[in-house]
């Protein structure tokens, strides 16, 4: 559980606990709220002809802008960068610590280049 001062976007109410790590405050509820939300979604569900049940995804179990805790969101255009199977490339302009040789991408971003090394002296320190 995370302990917090979040404020209810339904009633204002205080939530000082919550079982995920929230980006913001737009879109939390209390229990109460919550409750009362989850209770309305299923009058509907019980109003809906023949006994139907809406889809799974059309009744989430926690807001949908929550996120999981300690997610970093993902960049917007990694899945531009790289074609399907690939893995994404971040473009720089870097030299190899070893060797001097100018590296032009890296499938991460560097903390830093002290150390930064290209694929041929990679290899061969892993060797």
């Amino acid at each position: 559980m995370f302990q917090g001062n979040w404020k209810c976007s339904k009633c204002g109410g205080a939530i000082t606990e919550l079982p995920f790590q929230p980006r913001g405050e737009s879109g939390l509820t209390c229990k109460a709220c919550y409750g009362k939300q989850k209770d309305s979604e299923a009058g509907t569900a019980a109003e809906m002809p023949d006994g139907a049940m809406p889809a799974a995804d059309e009744v989430p179990d926690f807001p949908e802008d929550a996120g999981l805790a300690g997610e970093q969101p993902p960049a917007p255009d990694f899945e531009e960068m790289a074609p399907a199977g690939e893995k994404p490339k971040i473009a720089g302009d870097w030299k190899c610590a070893t060797c001097g040789n100018a590296i032009t991408s890296l499938p991460f971003e560097p903390r830093s280049t002290e150390n930064l090394k290209c694929l041929d002296c990679f290899k061969k320190s892993k060797a």
